[in-house]
């Protein structure tokens, strides 16, 4: 017959590792990743709900159409004609102010003193010139005269600003 295995030797070694340290950390360690895995599972389903859900919600939001109510459209009519008549109603008040200012000035437009003297002189100047040009092209071969004529009307715009200038000045002490 056959002998019977004699396991009561192989029992008290495995009883004794059980009672080591290591293996208690490893058995903690062991139920800590059971219960890890089962935490896992857990939100890996709560995923996969959340993530349906969003899916069906944003089919749905696909699909909706928006739909304004006669009240709103009414009331947007409404807002939108205020707003174009108070934009009316300031467009017209700059325009009458305008027209205001204008018939105020007789229909003048208004410009410094010192503004119209220097462009009499730029018109005196250029005048001038010009009847220095008619000159200098008179004698074609002395280019020296068409510097002189130049540098003369130079002086000359130069001294009738400067005079100007003065004038002002004298005409606003007065004032």
């Amino acid at each position: 017959m056959k002998k019977k295995f004699d396991f009561s030797a192989e029992m008290s070694e495995t009883e004794t590792i059980k009672a080591t340290p290591k293996n208690e950390y490893l058995e903690e360690e062991n139920r800590l990743l059971d219960i890890n895995v089962q935490e896992l599972a857990k939100l890996n389903d709560n995923v996969f709900k959340l993530r349906t859900e969003v899916e069906n919600l944003s089919g749905s939001i696909r699909e909706c159409k928006p739909i304004i109510s006669e009240e709103m459209q009414k009331m947007a009519v409404e807002f939108g004609a205020r707003l174009l008549c108070d934009f009316l109603s300031q467009i017209e008040s700059k325009c009458k102010e305008a027209e205001r200012r204008m018939k105020k000035a007789n229909n003048a437009i208004p410009i410094p003193d010192t503004a119209f003297y220097i462009l009499i002189i730029i018109v005196v100047a250029l005048s001038s010139f010009f009847v220095c040009m008619i000159v200098a092209n008179a004698e074609i071969l002395h280019s020296g005269l068409i510097w002189k004529a130049a540098i003369g009307c130079i002086l000359m715009v130069a001294l009738e600003i400067s005079i100007a200038l003065i004038v002002q000045k004298f005409l606003d002490r007065g004032k």
